[in-house]
């Protein structure tokens, strides 16, 4: 090992060369090591004072991050557990006053390189020689005040100058000095002072990286430094602009260290989703500030360990993490723009499937985001919607998600393939309206539903008559009756149902109409069906016969009621001629019947009147033939619905 002297010596001489630069790339490893113990020691003292303020919460040991910056002092391990608050509001935490000395130690090693380079480098110094004049006596001893922790530790600029704030800035210009140094390119990532056996696992990053990079179309980020430090390779990604953004990985033979900060936690366990195929073992997330008793400057920090079992899966692993680093850029503003659409919960699912997809969310942002959604909501009318309401309540859960990443696949082919704007707006509105057709249909069905327990109710009461009429099937209308009225409450709950959906669906009104009609032929036939079985064991019969045909008839309509909304429901536009046929000459067949019901009602009332029979009889027959006129009148009028209703929708497409 090559003493100090020597060390100085050998740079003198370097110097005089006029090769001084050689010098450099070492001093920002150096430099770059000097900020991972910076880190380390700054949150150090800020977990000492996060648990002296709350004691009864378990203190860590970050023993792992300890380590992880090359630090060997274990005793630092108890700090956190042993600091406390004194009465006088102040904080005692053991080696507090040797901890901060060797973290000023730190920052000025990281500020070496940076001093002779350029003028940050000097203005970084001059902040740091205001900073430590500010320092209290106190920080000699084990006490420090909380106010001057807030001062180390604030990291938002709007609170004044931190020696947190130092550290950032430095750490920034170093990764710009590095890759300006860097002896060589490797894919796009300036690399200096590598081994031979890291070019092919810096390859296998950039791989990745450029397999997923164009998705972030011309937002700034991605820029990949990777250097040797230690016995590892260390490869640093700048992401995006926020500052306490970072990444850094290590890899060491083949364990992989990813260090993970950021400000949004939900951002962070979507990062970590996305490396799940592989074992990755994470620490526990834990929460940095700048500043605790203001809150200000939050972040979360995780570090994430994968041990490959061999080369090749290794550099899948690298392959991976490179291709997952475009879906972090911006992610908490696409997350913002889709819960508005949706809710937090299917917001955070859609940007994990996008991702999954390498769709990504970026273009949907550059093309209007939640705007260009509603703007196609409103072209695709008839539907009601005003901005900002979720589509769940449009369309229903199911159609939105599928809407929403029918818009996020949209919007990147387009973007890739330099399509416009109007295109893509064109497509989500067919697709909209796809959807929106699906809703309509919904409420086909259930109006077929509901013509079928017409349907049913008819031919019970038919039948029950025919037996009434032929003293047989003794209990027949009591059980008809016990069937209809189930009949006649799973009819109300359709009509039900139909109300609910078209609240959602502007011009559906008419399709409530024209099954509130249908209603009232089921309500009609339940009714004729409990008169009928308060019969009961009456002797003379004679006036039930007149109701034969009466009921017959009602049953022709019922079925012709249920052709016509069957023709409606497989109403599609390459079968629009023959099931526009059918429905018309169904709708025609429904009102062909209600006239022979008028008639046949007035019939059965003459031969009523001249039959001679028990007047309850007589009663109940005629409440039953004007019962079935009246359910021919409601089918009549909810076939004219039905078929006003289809001839405008097929004359507007």
């Amino acid at each position: 090992m090559i003493n100090q002297t020597d060390a100085a010596a050998k740079r003198g001489i370097i110097t005089e060369l006029g090769v001084g630069a050689l010098l450099l790339p070492a001093e920002v490893n150096a430099a770059l090591e000097a900020n991972e113990r910076a880190k380390y020691l700054l949150t150090l003292l800020q977990e000492a004072r996060a648990h002296s303020d709350n004691p009864s919460l378990a203190a860590p040991t970050l023993a792992d991050e300890r380590l992880a910056a090359g630090i060997t002092d274990h005793v630092l391990d108890g700090v956190v557990a042993a600091s406390r608050r004194t009465p006088d509001g102040t904080y005692l935490i053991p080696e507090a006053g040797r901890v901060y000395q060797r973290l000023l130690a730190e920052v000025v090693a990281m500020l070496e390189p940076l001093r002779n380079t350029s003028a940050e480098g000097t203005a970084l110094a001059d902040r740091l020689s205001a900073i430590t004049a500010a320092a209290s006596a106190e920080i000699a001893t084990d006490r420090i005040s909380g106010s001057y922790l807030n001062e180390i530790a604030a990291a938002e600029r709007d609170h004044g100058d931190s020696l947190h704030l130092v550290i950032m800035d430095a750490h920034r210009a170093l990764n710009r000095l590095q890759a300006s140094i860097a002896t060589e390119t490797i894919d796009g990532a300036a690399v200096y002072g590598l081994d031979a056996g890291d070019r092919p696992l810096v390859r296998a990053f950039m791989i990745g990286l450029h397999r997923t990079a164009s998705l972030r179309f011309d937002h700034p980020g991605l820029g990949t430094t990777a250097t040797r430090s230690g016995h590892g390779l260390i490869v640093q990604n700048d992401i995006g602009l926020t500052q306490a953004h970072v990444l850094v990985i290590a890899v060491e033979h083949l364990v992989v260290t990813v260090t993970y900060t950021d400000v949004h936690r939900e951002r962070l366990a979507f990062f970590q989703r996305m490396l799940e195929r592989f074992p990755t073992t994470w620490s526990d997330i834990r929460t940095r500030t700048g500043g605790v008793a203001t809150g200000a400057g939050a972040y979360q920090l995780t570090t994430g360990t994968f041990a490959a079992a061999d080369s090749d899966t290794l550099a899948e692993y690298l392959t991976l993490l490179g291709s997952r680093l475009v879906f972090l850029i911006d992610w908490n503003r696409a997350r913002k723009r889709l819960t508005g659409l949706v809710g937090k919960r299917d917001a955070i699912a859609l940007l994990d499937w996008a991702a999954e997809e390498n769709l990504g969310h970026m273009a949907f942002l550059l093309m209007g985001g939640e705007r260009l959604v509603y703007d196609a909501v409103e072209l695709a009318a008839p539907v009601r919607v005003r901005y900002g309401e979720p589509l769940v309540e449009l369309l229903g859960h199911a159609a939105v998600l599928d809407v929403l990443r029918f818009a996020l696949r949209a919007c990147s082919v387009a973007q890739l393939a330099g399509r416009s704007n109007e295109l893509v707006r064109d497509e989500l509105r067919v697709e909209l309206m796809k959807h929106m057709q699906l809703a309509h249909q919904t409420l086909l069905d259930a109006a077929t539903d509901h013509a079928s327990l017409v349907v049913e109710a008819a031919e019970a009461l038919r039948d029950a008559i025919q037996c009434a009429t032929l003293a047989r099937g003794e209990g027949f209308a009591e059980r008809a009756a016990i069937r209809a009225v189930r009949w006649e409450h799973a009819a109300d709950d359709l009509v039900n149902r139909v109300r609910l959906t078209a609240q959602r669906i502007s011009g559906a009104g008419r399709s409530v109409e024209m099954l509130v009609e249908a209603d009232d032929a089921i309500d009609e036939l339940e009714e004729a069906l409990s008169l009928l079985s308060v019969i009961g064991g009456a002797d003379d019969r004679s006036p039930l016969d007149a109701l034969r045909e009466l009921a017959g008839i009602t049953v022709r309509s019922a079925r012709e009621h249920m052709r016509a909304m069957e023709s409606a429901r497989m109403l599609t536009v390459e079968t629009a001629d023959a099931d526009l046929q059918d429905l018309l000459e169904a709708v025609d067949g429904v009102v062909a019947a209600e006239h022979d019901a008028d008639a046949a009602r007035r019939d059965t009332r003459r031969t009523s009147f001249s039959t001679a029979g028990e007047f309850r009889v007589l009663q109940v027959a005629g409440e039953i033939a004007d019962g079935l006129e009246r359910a021919t009148d409601a089918l009549m009028r909810s076939g004219m619905i039905l078929r006003e209703s289809v001839l405008t929708r097929v004359s507007g497409r």
